[in-house]
């Protein structure tokens, strides 16, 4: 029998559609969720997720002007938003962007943890500060993040914490490997830190996207063709086949897992890392 030519959905990504469409309903008026990294990519996509089912939100990235953007997005979804021109890797910003949000909104409910970078992909081009430019920002940044806002949820003996991890993080590989080790770090952290805010009734949870054409992923697929001296479609095509249900991630799949992962159904699971990647994990 022959079987059907699989969905790789290469040409599917919506980055830039101001509607995240989910079945996952969940009502989230009166929360407010605060996201790192929420100017582009994974973060916009739940950011808007977020607002859509209801939060307000406060978006923080390093690019202040795409920051406002989103912001301006969620006002426009008629939900109170603010935004932060923050750098993860100073602790001392992001407490005053936290203190801020909650002066501004009233209180944080949700956590995410989302702010990230690549770094460089062959082994022997990576330098001591490339090192410390990934993990200063995949695991000190996500440290200073959750650090600055544990105390206020401690205080409510509620919250959500999500931190973006990836399935990079437990498949060994001989590319990107400083992102490879910091996004370990980073599920270690949440196993680590879910048992510090498990008594206060906080959740702490990894989510471990599978191959997601973001901005950054985008990126990466166009250098690597060039490299390889085929064009990205064909880069991407052969990543697509790799994968066990050959589907890329989308912001859909991202944005259901969370909006389970902040309700009430999901008041239990904590100290997790789950993958929403098509069986990337499971594979070798």
């Amino acid at each position: 029998m022959r079987l059907p030519v699989p969905d790789t959905n290469l040409n599917r990504p919506r980055w830039e559609s101001p509607i995240i469409m989910t079945d996952i309903h969940v009502n989230l008026s009166g929360k407010v969720a605060l996201l790192t990294g929420a100017g582009s990519g994974i973060g916009r996509g739940l950011a808007l997720a977020m607002a859509q089912a209801g939060a307000s939100v406060a978006v923080l990235d390093i690019a202040g002007d795409a920051a406002a953007r989103v912001a301006a997005e969620i006002t426009a979804l008629g939900r109170p938003a603010v935004a932060h021109c923050v750098d993860v890797t100073d602790a001392a910003a992001i407490q005053a962007a936290v203190d801020a949000t909650i002066a501004a909104l009233g209180h944080i409910d949700f956590v995410f943890a989302n702010a990230g970078v690549l770094g460089p992909a062959d082994f022997l081009e990576i330098s001591p500060l490339d090192w410390d430019g990934v993990l200063d920002v995949n695991v000190k940044g996500v440290a200073h993040t959750c650090r600055a806002v544990a105390a206020h949820l401690m205080e409510r003996r509620a919250g959500r914490i999500l931190i973006t991890a990836s399935y990079n993080g437990v498949r060994a590989g001989a590319h990107v490997i400083p992102y490879r080790v910091s996004k370990a770090a980073a599920i270690m952290y949440t196993r680590c830190l879910a048992m510090v805010m498990a008594p206060y009734q906080v959740t702490v949870n990894a989510i471990c996207p599978g191959v997601t054409l973001t901005p950054m992923q985008l990126a990466y697929a166009e250098t690597t063709a060039a490299e390889r001296g085929i064009t990205p479609a064909e880069y991407l095509a052969e990543r697509a086949a790799r994968i066990p249900m050959q589907h890329f991630t989308e912001i859909e799949d991202l944005a259901g897992l969370a909006l389970f992962l902040v309700s009430d159904r999901a008041r239990l699971i904590t100290g997790q890392a789950i993958a929403p990647d098509g069986g990337v994990m499971t594979s070798s």
